[in-house]
């Protein structure tokens, strides 16, 4: 038998976009051989971690081959760090792509859906990813969502439940706290799934301030097992109830609660339509104002600090027009939602 045989790679750092902990770094480059742009993470061999280990998210990336999970490009080493190749798109992740601005719901249930088909594959292939996140999500070119990052990855055993006792806070599903074994089945992704849907709908300057007032892990742990955090009232007024309804049983404290596979929250949410699926939602210091451009029709509804609406209705290559009934000295959450549901 012939031994093993190592081949070269030439590649060229553009620019470090990631930072992935103590030993790894994450780099855009350009791959000499294939003249294209990747995205290497770089992993430094020291303080007595085995290489291999780091080969093995590669190897379940392969594993779990499916249009809406990251593929691998390549993986190799030298004498000093292991490299794992994977493509470079130029949106980025799901986070930074939130940085932008509120999504509207069309665009939630849209890379929601890709995210859970690549999820339902990770499951069905008797893997449990442990860390869902909107930075582990990525958005192609062709603005499809991909799971990615697969570093805390487990294989399911014969029970369907798997260990990881390497978890990121803010995530944290409730059967974490107190879970001396540190043993969690599929439902453990359920509830992460369901927390960035949440991040999408809520923006994650909210989350990040509700998440802020913690100040010991015993508070925060009480307020993820009672439901308490993260705070089920804080959706803004265009996300659907159905939708809400979908995300909070994906937020279930008990995992027995929440849908058993991500095929379902797919099904569940197969049926959200209309019209308000296309608000703009743009919330500044002064004021609430929602937007939606549809079939050559502009709708807006301006709400300042003290209640005070005005709505507008404004046809292509014709002046703005008010509409008089929405607005309001001092408009009522309700009377908002009539509006954004109102299909005409």
């Amino acid at each position: 038998m012939l031994p093993y045989q190592k081949a070269q790679v030439s590649f060229r750092k553009i620019e470090e976009i990631g930072f992935e902990g103590q030993n790894s770094k994450v780099y855009r480059v350009h791959d000499e051989y294939l003249d294209t742009e990747l995205v290497i993470k770089e992993v430094e061999k020291k303080n007595g971690f085995n290489a291999n280990e780091y080969f093995s998210e590669a190897r379940t990336l392969y594993l779990s081959s499916h249009p809406n999970v990251v593929q691998v490009s390549y993986a190799c080493e030298d004498d000093e760090k292991v490299y794992v190749a994977s493509p470079f798109y130029q949106k980025g992740s799901l986070k930074r792509v939130m940085e932008k601005g509120f999504l509207t719901v069309k665009e939630i249930i849209r890379y929601s859906t890709h995210a859970l088909n690549g999820l339902h594959n990770v499951h069905s292939k008797g893997l449990i990813h442990f860390d869902i996140k909107p930075d582990n999500i990525l958005i192609s070119d062709r603005d499809e969502a991909l799971l990615a990052d697969f570093g805390l990855t487990q294989i399911m055993n014969t029970e369907g439940v798997a260990k990881q006792t390497k978890l990121y806070v803010k995530q944290m599903p409730p059967e974490v706290f107190g879970n001396k074994d540190k043993e969690f089945d599929n439902r453990f992704d359920i509830y992460q799934i369901g927390l960035t849907m949440y991040r999408m709908c809520v923006g994650d300057k909210s989350f990040d301030e509700q998440f802020s007032v913690y100040e010991t892990g015993d508070i925060f742990a009480r307020d993820v097992i009672t439901g308490k955090f993260p705070d089920r009232k804080a959706y803004p007024l265009h996300i659907p109830k159905k939708l809400q309804r979908v995300i909070n049983k994906c937020l279930k404290p008990n995992p027995g609660d929440r849908y058993g596979a991500a095929v379902e929250i797919v099904n569940a949410m197969s049926d959200i339509d209309g019209s308000i699926l296309h608000w703009q939602y743009i919330p500044t210091a002064q004021e609430k104002k929602w937007e939606k451009e549809l079939d050559g029709l502009t709708k807006s509804i301006y709400v300042d600090s003290m209640g005070a609406s005005k709505a507008y209705s404004q046809k292509v290559g014709s002046v703005p027009r008010k509409i008089t009934a929405f607005c309001k000295p001092n408009i009522t959450d309700d009377e908002i939602i009539e509006f954004l549901s109102n299909e005409k």
